[in-house]
């Protein structure tokens, strides 16, 4: 029995919670914009919410990177390390990083059209 297991499976426990907090996060982000933008007294926040949901982001992915980089090759076709040519990313994270950025950016636009 491999001894490394329980922790491999504690960390694949954790991609996938983060994964789900990034996801619930965006849509949390979404929901508390729209509030804050239809009150007057709470607009102000609406800069704090965007810094927290950046600074939330960045710890994120920096939990994730380091989850990843950990990770040994699991057989030899995974030997050869991939090449991180975008902000120091593999290529799969950083199309999750350009997906969320997407759907935030459709998303709060989409907001703002109904705030409007």
């Amino acid at each position: 029995m491999d001894s490394s297991a329980p922790r491999r499976r504690a960390e694949t426990l954790l991609e996938y919670a983060l994964f789900a907090a990034i996801l619930i996060m965006t849509v949390s982000a979404v929901f508390l914009y729209q509030a804050i933008v239809r009150d007057p007294v709470l607009s102000g926040f609406t800069t704090y919410l965007v810094g927290t949901y950046l600074v939330f982001l960045a710890l994120a992915f920096t939990q994730l990177n380091r989850l990843h980089r950990k990770r040994p090759p699991q057989s030899p076709a995974y030997a050869v390390k991939s090449p991180r040519p975008v902000l120091g990313l593999t290529s799969f994270q950083f199309a999750i990083v350009a997906f969320v950025f997407a759907t935030a950016c459709a998303t709060f636009t989409w907001a703002f059209s109904i705030a409007r």
